[in-house]
C-alpha cells in the first residue's frame, strides 16, 4: 500500500505534455495564448476564470461575456519537445522563449492576439 508521501513523489516524477494552448475567438479569429506544463489540463483554469468573470485578460473576458462560450474554441497551439531529464525550471524557461517566438511570428503575420 502506498503512502501519501509515495504518491506525491510519484506525481512529481510524472511527465506531462508541455507547450502552448490557445483560446480562439471564432468571431474575429483573435487568439489568446498561454503556456502550460500540463497541456492535457491546460484550459481548466482559464475556462473556470472565464465562466466566473475573473479572467486576468480583461479584453478576452469582455469578449467572452459579450459573445458567449460557444464563440470560443480551446486547443493545443504547439507542444514543446523536452528531454526526459529536463527540470521544471528548464521547461518553464523554454516555454517563455517558445511563446515569445510564436507571438512574434503571429504578429508578423497580422494575426490578432489578446
Amino acid at each position: 500500500m502506498s503512502t501519501k508521501k509515495d504518491d506525491k513523489k510519484a506525481y512529481k516524477l510524472m511527465k506531462f505534455r508541455a507547450g502552448i494552448f490557445q483560446i480562439k475567438n471564432l468571431t474575429n479569429n483573435k487568439l489568446f495564448l498561454k503556456t502550460s506544463t500540463d497541456l492535457d489540463r491546460a484550459y481548466n483554469s482559464d475556462m473556470f476564470q472565464l465562466k466566473m468573470g475573473l479572467h486576468s485578460n480583461s479584453e478576452l473576458q469582455n469578449d467572452w461575456n459579450t459573445l458567449g462560450a460557444d464563440s470560443f474554441e480551446f486547443d493545443v497551439f504547439d507542444e514543446l519537445k523536452t528531454s526526459d531529464s529536463a527540470s521544471e525550471l528548464e521547461i518553464n524557461n523554454d516555454l517563455k522563449e517558445f511563446i515569445k517566438l510564436h507571438r512574434t511570428d503571429l504578429i508578423e503575420k497580422g494575426i490578432l492576439l489578446y
